[in-house]
């Protein structure tokens, strides 16, 4: 009788155990009711109770969350869609956006350039850039490189200094009391020294030596007639750079003349000393760069009055006509 005891009692506390776990993953079905036969304890109208498997009811929550996550994120998907769509119809009603369009073209043309004349050949390349933007155009120009080659009279106009002599005929037109002439034509000699103040312009001393031939006249003879004059000499060249070069010389400074008169009854030989000046008009070539010659006439004039020099004077002061060649070289 106690063991039937001990087993009802372990049965109830089993039912009990059972049915406090059934609370969460157990099914109980019918009642429990125990008897004791001579083969044993036998279980009649007995509740079962059958525990679900813990890993399938797991596995069916974790599906249904999945399922749940999936049709949210269907339902998220279809919203985006749907708002991208209606974002793509509202651009499009707006019409083509027209584009502003800020940009700049740079052109660049570089071109030769041959320039010949007097002064020589210069070849130079020039680039010529033009800028496009929208402020508008812009044009600039410079030389890229440049050559030049001087021609024979730019480079004898380089040289700083030249030197010249020159002979030829002169003649004075000076008449006596009784308007026989003094002198005809006879022999004219100068050296010139001279420094280039630019292309047009030099400056320096001159001497000119004039000896006209003296004429007789009856019962009068002059000869010895001569002229010396040193100058303060300027040259001044109108086309520096053409092959044949026109110029005027010119000076002032000191001239000193003399004159003999001989008669039957009297020899006499003076001399006096005066300012004088010069001017004429000349041409000259460029042989080369440091060799010219050339043709000048000069108008003489001295301060000095043939009362000085001759007892058969007309008071007049002495004049002279020069033509003369010329040869020189700058250095």
């Amino acid at each position: 009788m106690k063991k039937t005891h001990v087993i009802v009692i372990a049965i109830v506390v089993l039912l009990i155990a059972s049915l406090a776990f059934a609370q969460q993953n157990s099914v109980t079905y019918g009642a429990v009711a125990a008897a004791q036969t001579p083969a044993g304890v036998v279980v009649e109208g007995e509740d079962i109770t059958y525990t679900l498997p813990t890993t399938q009811t797991h596995r069916s929550a974790t599906s249904a969350h999945k399922a749940a996550a999936h049709h949210a994120t269907a339902v998220q998907h279809s919203a985006s869609q749907q708002a991208t769509h209606a974002a793509n119809e509202a651009v499009l009603k707006q019409g083509e956006p027209t584009l502003k369009v800020n940009t700049t073209t740079t052109t660049t043309d570089v071109y030769d350039v041959r320039v010949k004349n007097n002064k020589g050949i210069t070849n130079y390349g020039v680039a010529e850039q033009t800028v496009t933007n929208p402020k508008g155009k812009k044009n600039t120009e410079g030389i890229v490189y440049a050559t030049y080659q001087p021609s024979k009279t730019a480079q004898a106009n380089a040289k700083g200094m030249e030197i010249s002599l020159a002979a030829g005929e002169t003649i004075s037109y000076n008449k006596d009391d009784r308007n026989d002439r003094y002198a005809t034509n006879g022999l004219a000699a100068d050296i010139s020294i001279l420094k280039s103040m630019g292309s047009h312009l030099a400056l320096g001393l001159d001497y000119a030596m004039l000896h006209p031939r003296g004429k007789t006249h009856d019962d009068r003879h002059y000869h010895g007639l001569y002229t010396h004059n040193i100058s303060l000499a300027g040259k001044l060249t109108v086309n520096p750079f053409d092959m044949f070069q026109v110029y005027m010389p010119m000076g002032v400074g000191m001239a000193n003349a003399r004159i003999k008169s001989v008669t039957d009854t009297l020899n006499t030989s003076e001399n006096k000393w005066g300012a004088s000046f010069y001017a004429g008009l000349g041409v000259q070539y460029d042989i080369t760069c440091w060799m010219f010659a050339g043709l000048e006439y000069r108008y003489n004039y001295a301060f000095i009055s043939d009362k000085d020099l001759t007892p058969f004077h007309k008071d007049r002061n002495l004049q002279f006509h020069t033509a003369m060649m010329r040869v020189g070289m700058r250095f």
